[in-house]
């Protein structure tokens, strides 16, 4: 019952802060960190995973826990109303520097996941010494924000997909990166990797791309520390 009634309001809620982000950022992040304690205390679901994944974690951690993982979801979900509302330059001023952003070279895939405050990694449009193509796959329309203008649908008609192929390896090819999202969404190839002691089911197509381009592919993921988002730069695989 609390879990269909929390769905109906997440729409609402999340269009709600997101006008009120707009406005008032920091307002916008109070008041979601208010209902992130709130529902840590209702999600039976998360609470059942936490157990089972880490089962010497106590209930004080848990709770702890519970209230972070809301916290995330939250301000991330205010992202893409904030950046449609207000353009990128607000999230911009979140994400903390990083070095290690201006020494990528191309050609270069980045691969990221859709999870955490993914949009930060916007600001490699503005900062990679070279053109960047996004490519986005079906639901995940939101990765259109990385790229602006600059992105290749690779789901949706097999036509599609193809031409959203050959275009990442010509951008690779001609010295520009490419970035996408491992989750498996509507992938017809997916490969599996370890995982936390179990498996994890990953898009096969960027993992193609680089290797026929023969380019390195460097992981990034984003992540919220206090009000800001902080953008991590793996090893190149």
């Amino acid at each position: 019952m609390i879990q269909r009634v929390l769905a109906r309001l997440s729409r609402p809620v999340r269009k709600a802060l997101g006008r009120l982000a707009i406005r008032s950022p920091r307002t916008a992040f109070a008041v979601a960190n208010t209902l992130a304690k709130l529902l840590a205390t209702v999600s039976p679901g998360f609470r059942r995973a936490l157990r089972t994944l880490f089962p010497d974690l106590s209930p004080r951690d848990i709770r702890r826990t519970l209230g972070q993982i809301w916290r995330t979801r939250l301000r991330t979900r205010l992202l893409p109303y904030w950046i449609h509302g207000a353009g990128f330059a607000p999230v911009r001023a979140l994400v903390r520097e990083n070095e290690a952003i201006d020494r990528l070279r191309p050609p270069m895939v980045i691969s990221t996941f859709h999870i955490g405050p993914y949009l930060g990694l916007g600001v490699l449009s503005e900062r990679l010494p070279g053109e960047l193509l996004t490519l986005r796959s079906g639901r995940f329309a939101a990765m259109e924000d990385i790229g602006g203008r600059n992105v290749a649908p690779v789901t949706g008609s097999e036509q599609q997909g193809v031409a959203g192929f050959y275009r990442a390896v010509d951008r690779l090819r001609t010295g520009g990166f490419v970035i996408a999202a491992l989750d498996p969404g509507q992938a017809e190839r997916r490969i599996a990797a370890p995982f936390f002691g179990g498996t994890i089911h990953l898009a096969a197509g960027l993992f193609a791309i680089a290797r026929i381009a023969k380019v390195p592919i460097v992981p990034m993921a984003a992540r919220w520390i206090g009000d800001e988002i902080e953008i991590i730069v793996g090893d190149p695989l």
